[in-house]
């Protein structure tokens, strides 16, 4: 009986570490989506992207899964907006100009959200906003 007592004990410590509150009634996904938003600035720029929904990788590089499937046997590129200004269609560029923990907000838009960019747009738009930029 002791085990089973000393066993819930080590597990709702785990589950409140890092949270002077106590560990959270509710459901997994408030408690994943709390460590989240504590931990963002710990993750690479790649894996907030790939949170987001409709976003996948192939090769290491985020895609739309709308757009994954095309004829030409190379995946459509979405566009990146870092700050209002237009990067382009290279994950890699970004990755060089960005951190991770300066990053504020990451949008992702598709269709009519994303036609503000033209035909550069037409694959999809991740709009990075960092805490420095307005």
């Amino acid at each position: 009986m002791k085990k089973i007592l000393l066993l819930v004990l080590a597990g709702s410590f785990l589950l409140s570490c890092g949270s002077s509150q106590p560990a959270a009634t509710g459901g997994e996904k408030d408690l994943e989506a709390s460590l989240d938003d504590k931990n963002a600035a710990v993750l690479p720029l790649v894996n907030r992207i790939q949170k987001l929904p409709g976003v996948t990788l192939r090769g290491g590089v985020p895609v739309f899964i709308k757009n994954s499937n095309t004829t030409t046997g190379r995946p459509p590129y979405p566009l990146y907006v870092v700050d209002g200004l237009v990067v382009g269609n290279s994950f890699r560029a970004v990755e060089n100009v960005v951190q991770s923990v300066d990053v504020k907000e990451i949008r992702a838009l598709t269709g009519s959200n994303a036609s503000y960019y033209g035909t550069r747009g037409a694959n999809g738009v991740i709009e990075i906003t960092t805490k420095k930029g307005n």
